[in-house]
């Protein structure tokens, strides 16, 4: 069954291809994105908490998305209006994303001929948020993994492969007599080829615990970070969808934000440009490297590195992220090639084209 989402009066700053490969968050699972066809494809959420597997795409010269839903026949009203929320956020199809874009390229010249001006993110605020902290202290290439093995593990929390503590109850053992134990040989079971899932909601990381999380997907200390994310969302004590409110000030939000396990200064940055608050440019090793590479700012080091950029991207205020991403991408696709083109198994090359470590500031 196809959905449509029109554009309406954002269909003249809107280009499929620009609005989804335009930040890592696109080549990390379960997005899939087929440059042949420019579309994306990926599991979203049900109004009962199941998840479908749907790809969006732009059938031009037509003013709509077309949004395929696989494997459901009938859609009910609440699950349409839940798939298509999702797809209008991570392809940031609102009139505050339009004002947005227009004010930016009106201060960026190169940005407004090539089109740039949207962020991707994910279908909720909860996924951009965990995303942002497994980019921290690790390579481009560990934080892909560590992300399709929390899709994996979602993908056996739903057929019941795997239980969360909270269902698992340990049974004794017990054993029969030698004599009446089958003497035939054990069967040697094929592996089980892993399927990824949707990204875990704050309700299934919640209801895990960190040693079960690292068993799976192997986070290390970020697991410890994402369940208590996830418990202070479940529990109430963080209510996103009022963080994400366009009327609340980017500097409340940053001050909250600040206060969570896990959210130094380049998560709490990230989180912001997902949300659309713009003005702080999330610092880590490639920042240093572009500025240094790029921008001839060779004096700056990993101790001046987020005043340094703050300042030299001041000239585009409010939208600062947005032009230090403009130029991170120009960069990449200088060395890569275009990002839309890349084939899955070269999404690994793209940090700078080297694996290095992001910054210790968290």
């Amino acid at each position: 069954m196809n959905l449509r989402l029109q554009l309406r009066k954002f269909e003249e700053t809107f280009d499929m291809e620009k609005a989804v490969c335009n930040h890592g968050f696109f080549m990390m699972a379960p997005n899939v994105w087929n440059h042949q066809r420019k579309s994306l494809s990926r599991p979203l959420t049900l109004s009962d908490s199941s998840s479908t597997n749907v790809t969006i795409s732009h059938p031009r010269p037509h003013p709509f998305l077309v949004i395929q839903v696989h494997s459901i026949n009938n859609i009910s009203r609440a699950d349409e209006e839940i798939i298509l929320q999702q797809v209008a956020r991570m392809l940031r199809i609102s009139a505050d994303d339009v004002c947005d874009v227009a004010e930016f390229q009106q201060l960026h010249d190169a940005a407004k001929m090539s089109g740039f001006g949207r962020i991707f993110r994910s279908p909720s605020l909860f996924e951009d948020m965990v995303k942002s902290i497994l980019l921290c202290n690790t390579t481009w290439e560990r934080t892909l993994d560590m992300v399709s093995k929390l899709c994996v593990l979602q993908s056996k929390l739903a057929d019941g492969t795997v239980k969360s503590p909270l269902q698992s109850k340990k049974r004794k053992r017990v054993l029969r007599p030698a004599s009446l134990q089958s003497k035939k040989r054990k069967r040697v079971l094929e592996p089980r080829k892993e399927t990824i899932g949707n990204f875990p909601s704050a309700k299934e990381i919640a209801s895990l615990d960190k040693y079960l999380i690292n068993e799976h997907c192997k986070l290390g200390y970020r697991a410890n970070w994402i369940v208590k994310l996830a418990n202070m969302v479940e529990s109430g004590s963080l209510n996103l969808e009022e963080i994400e409110r366009r009327d609340v000030g980017a500097e409340q939000v940053f001050n909250q934000l600040i206060k969570l396990t896990g959210f130094g200064a380049f998560v709490t940055a990230t989180v912001l440009m997902c949300i659309g608050h713009y003005r702080l440019v999330p610092s880590d090793t490639e920042t240093l490297r572009l500025l240094q590479e790029v921008h001839g700012k060779e004096e700056c080091s990993k101790e001046t590195l987020e005043k340094v950029a703050q300042s030299f991207y001041e000239r585009y205020s409010p939208f600062q992220s947005l032009a230090y991403w403009f130029d991170l991408i120009q960069n990449y696709e200088t060395k890569l090639g275009k990002l839309s083109e890349l084939s899955h198994c070269d999404y690994k090359r793209v940090g700078g084209c080297s694996f290095v470590k992001q910054l210790k500031a968290d």
